[in-house]
């Protein structure tokens, strides 16, 4: 009997040591439960406020942007409306919004209630006995938390998907904008010819302008010599009047003198004290009507009337030549017939009978001994 409590002894303090061992063995094992939990628990919460609460709200916000031109640039439509891009028509502004609000376990003591608990507190049993977590509290907020997930997921694919049509109407804007600007370079070429050029035209402009402004300035002066000129023409016509006059009363004159003889004609002629020499010029000649105006130099008027000029012209007989001619190269014979002291000429007469070429204005006259 003795020998038998001995065992049972015996028996029992190797069974209380094995005992003393498993629970070492479990306390440690129970403590790496109890830590993986709580790490689990922590994350599980942690991971949770990463994810929206709800979907950020999409709308058509078309109108708030400009739409993209895809009308070629022609210039055949350069004045119409252009056709506009309909991308702005899918593009969901709502997922630019980075303050939208976080979701939260709404109860994080739900993570530690792994199985359904009867009214007794106790884990309820399935048929198979095994405890039921389906539908406990951790189950309904781990499937919460993986819904949230999921719809995250989905929204970065959305985004990824709008990021995709960004980069495709970047790239097509990108190659337009390039086309355009190359467009542009080419453009910008022509205007500076254009420009190079207008500035030329503009310079020849300005420079006709002032031809212009000179040639209004000469016919001005023009205007004004022709004004002139129409004036002498007409008191040289009104002379030319009188000159004829007095030209047909010497004629009638002559006339009678040549039917009368010398009987009635003053014997007391009169006489000039004459030196030979250029007297004075042509100012005026009539070749059909065999006449011209001479104006003389102040000697040779001197000569004729005296310095005082109170005497009478003397009927006195000129030759002409050309001017710059010599002596002999005479072309005509000239008499002096009416003085006008006011303009300083003479009315002549163009003797026909020594008339050797044409008289012309501007030949001078001179005296021989």
């Amino acid at each position: 009997m003795n020998i038998v409590l001995r065992i049972l002894v015996i028996l029992t303090l190797v069974l209380n040591g094995v005992a003393l061992w498993f629970a070492m063995a479990l306390y440690g094992q129970r403590n790496l439960l109890i830590d993986r939990n709580v790490k689990f628990r922590d994350f599980t919460i942690q991971v949770a406020k990463t994810f929206e609460a709800e979907e950020p709200v999409v709308e058509n916000t078309a109108a708030n942007h400009t739409a993209r031109d895809i009308s070629p640039v022609t210039l055949a439509n350069a004045d119409i409306t252009p056709d506009r891009s309909d991308y702005w028509e899918s593009y969901k502004e709502g997922y630019e919004k980075i303050d939208n609000k976080s979701y939260q376990i709404a109860n994080p003591d739900d993570l530690n209630e792994v199985y359904i608990l009867n009214a007794e507190g106790k884990p309820e049993k399935d048929f198979q006995g095994n405890p039921v977590t389906d539908g406990a509290p951790m189950d309904v907020t781990l499937k919460e938390v993986l819904k949230k997930a999921m719809d995250q997921r989905a929204r970065m694919n959305n985004i990824r998907a709008q990021l995709t049509n960004i980069r495709e109407e970047y790239e097509d804007t990108v190659v337009e904008l390039n086309d355009v600007k190359k467009q542009g370079r080419e453009s910008l070429k022509t205007i500076a010819a254009k420009e190079e050029q207008i500035s030329t035209l503009e310079g020849e402009k300005a420079q006709l302008e002032g031809q212009v402004t000179e040639l209004k300035g000469q016919v001005q002066t023009l205007e004004d010599d022709k004004v002139a000129m129409q004036g002498d023409l007409d008191k040289l016509a009104e002379e030319l009047e009188t000159v004829k006059a007095e030209r047909d009363t010497y004629k009638q004159t002559l006339d009678k003198i040549a039917q009368q003889g010398t009987h009635g004609m003053n014997s007391d002629a009169v006489v000039a004290n004459l030196y030979a020499g250029v007297k004075g010029k042509v100012v005026r000649v009539d070749n059909n009507y065999n006449y011209c105006i001479v104006e003389l130099d102040e000697a040779s008027m001197a000569e004729l009337i005296g310095e005082e000029g109170d005497k009478e012209l003397p009927e006195i007989d000129y030759y002409v030549r050309h001017a710059g001619g010599a002596e002999d190269a005479v072309v005509g014979k000239i008499r002096l017939r009416t003085l006008t002291k006011d303009a300083g000429v003479v009315i002549c007469d163009i003797l026909v009978d020594w008339k050797q070429g044409e008289i012309k204005k501007g030949d001078e006259v001179f005296y021989l001994d």
